[in-house]
């Protein structure tokens, strides 16, 4: 199990601290990635409050996941 090292991401403006096994090289892509689905729905979107555009981008993001997946799994309780 890789060491959980706290990593800093920038994601809309906003500066977060993420702790993860995942590389910080692979978080700052993950955040990138969230970042980039923002930027795109606030162009189309402008405006738009932050909390649309976040909900807009995370149900795109869930949309792109359960097409890869080829079915959508619901956190327990949810």
């Amino acid at each position: 199990m890789a060491e959980q090292q706290p990593v800093e991401v920038e994601v809309f403006g906003q500066r977060f601290t993420l702790t993860s096994d995942k590389s910080a090289d692979e978080l700052q892509r993950i955040a990138a990635y969230v970042n980039a689905h923002l930027q795109r729905i606030m162009a189309g979107q402008s405006r738009a409050s932050v909390v649309r555009i976040t909900l807009m981008a995370a149900l795109t993001i869930a949309d792109e996941y359960h097409s890869a997946m080829g079915h959508l799994e619901l956190p327990h309780g949810g």
